[in-house]
């Protein structure tokens, strides 16, 4: 087994050792980060599997892919490690669900160090949908470690991160014409006092967080519905 790849069960005790933490935290950390990606995922390509050569199924001891064909899902792999949050990271009950195609298909708990992942592919992805990449996946030291995606895994930033800037812009533009109208009396939005309202709550002398909150409410009041405030692009272009 090279060093790119990695079994799915010694996540948690990796992520423990470089961020020195426990082993139900380093679970917690790792549920968030596959739900994310999870949504991500979703958002692209719903009800996608994994591709097959970012993670697969194996054997025990071999990083070989099984000879039947299964279909992982980031949503499978969220659940693992819930469950390890839930039941304690050393019990023998967390499987991975997985989708076994053949005759028959149906889902199928599968043992987690039978399932395999590539650091680097996954880094892409990690990457591309915008999230913190944990720089236990680069097998560095914290200190030391620093990601350069793939030109693929660049490319797909790039424009994902276009399109972020792109809405974020006009999601607050349209924001700004609709506080306007509501102060001139010509809003045509269902409650413009509430519009006014959710304006009169900015404050710069406040922490962007709470920015981050107001423009949410603004965005609702002034039935904004493409703005994407979602909280990831928010904190990365606010601030925290």
């Amino acid at each position: 087994m090279n060093d790119d790849v990695m079994r799915l069960s010694d996540l948690v005790p990796e992520y423990a050792r470089h961020y020195k933490v426990s082993p139900p935290d380093a679970a917690y950390a790792l549920h968030e980060l596959f739900t994310e990606l999870n949504a991500d995922h979703h958002s692209k390509q719903p009800n996608k599997a994994i591709p097959s050569n970012i993670v697969w199924v194996g054997k025990v001891g071999s990083s070989v892919r099984s000879t039947k064909t299964y279909k992982v899902y980031f949503s499978g792999l969220a659940e693992y490690f819930n469950a390890l949050i839930e039941k304690g990271c050393n019990s023998e009950l967390n499987l991975v669900r997985c989708l076994y195609v053949g005759k028959h298909s149906d889902t199928k708990d599968i043992s987690p160090s039978m399932v395999y992942l590539s650091r680097s592919l996954l880094s892409d992805l990690v990457f591309s949908a915008s999230i913190e990449l944990p720089g236990f996946l680069l097998n560095e030291a914290p200190e030391v470690a620093s990601y350069k995606p793939s030109e693929e895994g660049a490319k797909a930033f790039q424009g994902k991160e276009l399109v972020s800037i792109q809405g974020l812009a006009r999601g607050l533009i349209e924001i700004i014409i609709e506080v306007d109208k509501a102060h001139r009396g010509l809003s045509k939005k269902t409650n413009p006092a509430a519009i006014l309202l959710a304006a009169s709550q900015l404050d710069l002398n406040k922490r962007p967080s709470k920015w981050r909150a107001v423009l949410a409410d603004l965005a609702v009041a002034a039935e904004v519905e493409d703005f994407r405030g979602n909280r990831r692009t928010l904190e990365k272009y606010v601030g925290d």
